[in-house]
């Protein structure tokens, strides 16, 4: 794989970074008044919501692309549902959904949210006991998987908001008693396409966690170039000097693994590919909550507050690292591909 982004992609990030500054939050108020409408349609006038539709088969943006934009918005703590419109589109264009339906959702005239299971390692059915609909905000329905076949389920039977979720910036919602009519969509999915899918999705929510903490610990160390104690900047303290450094490697190592992760997902066989973002997916979450624990340490007591920005950060990337399975599950996975266990 060529390690460096081409031009076009280059260009793309800086689209990517302007936006999700002017619709990310810059302190917990602007989560309860931001116009979330308005930020919904910046979004969707930029396309990002159509980036894996099809020109005769061919998804018009990469992997790459997508993991540019997810690293993006994550970094600004963007509360828009970007994550689960993207991987709902690729659901509908694998198992081959009405164009409508397609078509709709790229304009952002619908959302979805994703079904998972109890444990978010995987999408659910929505027959299944304690499912939930992840990333669900302004969407009246979610997509689900049931025998390989693609369903939608309305979120407006069964499903309440639980209690406050982890995750301040994206709203989760659980099946609490028997849901409404499920409606299956187009054709089954086989397979290498759902590996492919997984592989996406898991490089996508590793993307949102490397944007997280770039942006975590980005305001940190401007914060230790302001912040003056014994009569210093406490950026002059060496051990303020290693907690950035440590966090910076950490940060730049999930980066790394991302890239090639999100390369991989159109690139590489879908059990290279899967292999590849399980990796990515596992590193990103084991250095989540360490990177941003030592961001709240280096802010000192007002990193402690819930006034302050840092904690929105932490529980964005603690439920990132849950989704589609954390570490020890993808360990598990990698250990058993590796061992050609089935």
């Amino acid at each position: 794989m060529l390690a460096l982004l081409n031009d076009e992609q280059q260009m793309f990030e800086r689209t990517a970074q302007r936006l999700a500054q002017s619709i990310g939050i810059a302190n917990p108020h602007d989560l309860t008044t931001r116009d979330r409408e308005q930020d919904w349609n910046r979004l969707t006038e930029v396309g990002l919501l159509g980036l894996r539709l099809r020109d005769n088969g061919i998804p018009l943006a990469s992997g790459v692309e997508v993991m540019i934009a997810a690293q993006a918005l994550g970094e600004t703590l963007v509360p828009q549902p970007f994550a689960s419109a993207v991987l709902a589109s690729e659901l509908l264009v694998l198992a081959d959904a009405p164009h409508a339906l397609i078509d709709a959702l790229a304009a952002g005239e619908t959302r979805y949210a994703l079904l998972l299971d109890r444990t978010l390692q995987r999408l659910a059915s929505p027959d299944e006991p304690g499912c939930i609909a992840w990333d669900c905000a302004g969407a009246s329905a979610a997509l689900g998987l049931s025998a390989g076949r693609l369903v939608r389920v309305s979120l407006q039977h069964g499903f309440t908001p639980g209690l406050a979720p982890a995750d301040l910036t994206r709203e989760v919602r659980h099946l609490r008693s028997a849901p409404g009519a499920v409606e299956v969509l187009g054709q089954p999915i086989d397979l290498p396409a759902l590996k492919r899918w997984y592989a996406l999705a898991l490089t996508t929510v590793a993307a949102d966690i490397v944007g997280a903490l770039n942006g975590a610990h980005a305001g940190a160390v401007a914060y230790t170039k302001e912040r003056v104690q014994y009569g210093v900047l406490i950026g002059s303290f060496q051990a303020i000097q290693h907690l950035c450094a440590e966090m910076l490697v950490q940060t730049q190592a999930a980066h790394s693994l991302t890239c090639y992760a999100a390369w991989a997902v159109d690139q590489l066989a879908p059990d290279e590919a899967l292999l590849a973002a399980r990796t990515a997916k596992a590193y990103a979450s084991s250095v989540a909550l360490p990177v941003t624990e030592a961001v709240m340490q280096v802010y000192g007591g007002i990193g402690q507050t819930w006034e302050h920005i840092a904690h929105v950060y932490t529980r964005r990337v603690l439920l990132d690292a849950r989704l589609f399975g954390d570490e020890s599950h993808q360990l598990q996975l990698i250990a058993d591909a590796r061992l050609g266990a089935r």
